[in-house]
């Protein structure tokens, strides 16, 4: 009977998975590996709980994940790699007219690309799939939401760099949006009035930029693909239940979230990480005066570095009595010099993770200063692009970094700053207070965001989650009713002091003229 009971149970525990089992569509173009770290881990973590995940990439990034039906794009490739090796590379950089001009080409040949795709045109034109929730990076393509449309289906957005205005609006969330630029060129850190203004209507022209750019051609492929007329488009965006950012509280981001707006970073760090090398290791631990790690990442700048750059970094590290592992390209004979160890592909967390590390030379990047957090390092930030800035900015601000401009670099500004970071021990122990907050929560990043993929799942079209704007009317939402009372208060006071100093100044001049007569 006992067992009997128990073969009960357990068949009724296979078929509620079985029925808690979801389709979903995961879709992300990314040509670099960073944002695979984030994305990776917790599709694998889903299809091990039964899950069917579908996945729209490019033909070499990720590798095969198993238990994922993967449906590869070519022309992702093709897209992505045009722009690397286009003379317009530079001129991405220079303003943020030209930036967003070449984004917005980029996006839209990116969701052509997505939609026109064989593979992809044979699943939408299979009655049998179905998918119950559409995920995908929450960038400016907005074609894609279509998706969602077509398989009557809710939208978890996933981003991998720092949130913004746009990011917010998708979560129905804008509130704090003049405080997050989607672009930072440009854009002023301080708190002054005057600073306040301008970036008002920085965030403003962005929202301009977004609406007359980037927007018109995602359109035209909503309508070409799915025949959406131009008003489909904000039912669509408001299918956004869940939105996984790769951002944490501690790491000087305090922001008023709405509940949809769920904190993952570190989910990456789930992955375990690479090993040293037998050299590598030895390196590390034989240092006696300890380790700086230099690396600018693993995106497309870092083959342009300049030369003259190079040789100023050789000179200052030749100066420091610290070993240095430098992340290059290509390895050249001062590979084996009495303190600089070059190397192509370093183990970045496990050489993080080296006591004997005592600070970490970054671009900025979110994922290598998530991982600087994680492993209590000091960092030295030379920011090149887009969130690098603001990245930096905020470990500054909490007090475990400083950064300097790639631009006027010289070799006594970046000396100087090296051993101000290494040997004041207020960094040291602030970027240990921040580790401990960092990793101190109720479950770890992975688990998070497969709670939250799941409750979306199982409360579709989660419109009690969103603050519903259009509800609200742009006097309500701002308080410009109570602002308007406010200020018809003070008026009211304003005239009648004016009116009682008229009156004093009238009946003062009255006696004046009794006086003289």
């Amino acid at each position: 009977m006992r067992l009997g009971s128990a073969w009960l149970a357990l068949s009724l525990l296979l078929i509620l998975e079985s029925a808690l089992a979801a389709n979903i569509l995961a879709i992300f173009p990314y040509r670099f590996p960073s944002p695979f770290k984030l994305v990776n881990p917790l599709m694998r973590a889903l299809t091990q709980r039964g899950h069917k995940v579908t996945m729209i990439t490019p033909v070499n990034m990720p590798s095969d994940i198993e238990g994922v039906r993967h449906i590869r794009v070519p022309m992702l490739d093709f897209q992505t790699q045009e722009l690397i090796d286009s003379d317009l590379l530079m001129e991405f950089l220079s303003s943020k007219w030209s930036e967003s001009y070449l984004t917005s080409k980029a996006l839209y040949n990116i969701s052509y690309a997505i939609l026109s795709d064989t593979g992809v045109q044979q699943m939408l034109r299979n009655s049998s799939e179905q998918f119950d929730i559409i995920t995908l990076e929450t960038v400016h393509m907005d074609a894609l939401f279509g998706l969602a449309g077509f398989y009557n289906a809710p939208i978890m957005g996933i981003s991998a760099v720092s949130i913004n205005w746009a990011v917010d609006y998708l979560a129905g969330n804008p509130s704090p949006s003049v405080y997050e630029p989607i672009s930072p060129a440009g854009y002023s850190w301080d708190n002054s009035l005057l600073s306040r203004w301008y970036n008002w209507i920085y965030i403003t022209e962005e929202q301009l930029v977004e609406h007359l750019i980037y927007r018109p051609g995602q359109l035209r492929l909503l309508k070409q693909f799915f025949g959406y007329p131009p008003e489909k488009l904000n039912d669509l965006r408001a299918r956004f239940s869940v939105i996984l950012m790769n951002n944490h509280f501690s790491m000087g981001r305090v922001r008023a979230n709405v509940p949809n707006i769920i904190e993952v970073a570190g989910l990456h760090l789930s992955e375990l990480p690479e090993p040293c090398d037998e050299e590598l290791q030895r390196f590390l631990d034989e240092a006696e005066h300890g380790v700086i790690y230099f690396s600018m990442g693993k995106e497309i700048l870092v083959r342009f570095l300049p030369e003259t750059m190079q040789q100023l970094l050789v000179q200052t590290f030749s100066k420091l009595k610290q070993r240095i592992v430098w992340k290059r390209e290509v390895e050249t004979s001062g590979n084996r010099s009495h303190n600089i160890y070059t190397i192509h592909k370093p183990p970045q967390r496990q050489v993080l993770g080296h006591p004997n590390v005592k600070l970490f030379i970054t671009n900025g990047g979110l994922l290598s200063t998530i991982e600087a957090v994680h492993s209590a390092v000091p960092m030295l930030g030379l920011p090149v692009f887009f969130d690098q800035f603001g990245n930096m900015r905020r470990m500054q601000m909490v007090g475990i970094a400083e950064s300097l401009d790639i631009n006027t670099l010289t070799v006594d500004s970046l000396t100087t700053t090296i051993r101000a970071l290494i040997e004041d021990p207020r960094y040291a122990r602030k970027a240990k207070e921040l580790s401990q907050c960092f990793k101190d929560r109720p479950m770890s990043p992975l688990d998070t965001a497969v709670w939250w993929t799941e409750y979306a799942l199982r409360h579709k079209h989660a419109s009690h989650m969103r603050m519903n704007i259009e509800e609200v009317s742009f006097m309500r939402y701002y308080s410009l009713d109570n602002m308007l009372m406010l200020g018809l208060r003070f008026g009211f006071i304003a005239v009648f002091v004016i009116f009682l100093g008229f009156r004093l100044v009238k009946i003062n001049q009255g006696r004046q003229r009794l006086i003289h007569y």
